[in-house]
């Protein structure tokens, strides 16, 4: 995924509209849809309100390799509005689930 469609997920994540994050960050109106599309790129000023916008690191929109899809960083969002004992209990929830997969696939 590159830098528009983590902006994209980041933003719907986070219950924006774009015209919402462009405020936010200062930027003109179709900003946002221009950045999403890849079309152009914010400067490292602005990728920084981005960030403060959406709760977010700024490498998360470039270590787009790492092939999170929208389920799961939507999931990885949830979990950082979560207490930290929260958190431990969502992550004892997916070992015990992928165990459970994994018994189902004879691994």
């Amino acid at each position: 995924m590159g830098f528009g469609e983590q902006l994209r997920l980041a933003r719907k994540n986070a219950g924006l509209t774009q015209k919402q994050l462009a405020d936010a960050v200062g930027a003109k109106h179709n900003s946002v849809s221009n950045w999403e599309k890849g079309q152009n790129q914010p400067d490292a000023e602005t990728i920084q309100r981005l960030c403060r916008a959406l709760k977010v690191e700024a490498n998360h929109f470039f270590d787009a390799g790492d092939g999170l899809s929208e389920v799961e960083f939507a999931l990885f969002g949830e979990v950082r509005q979560l207490s930290e004992a929260d958190q431990r209990d969502v992550l004892e929830f997916i070992r015990f689930k992928r165990a459970q997969q994994e018994k189902r696939e004879g691994k």
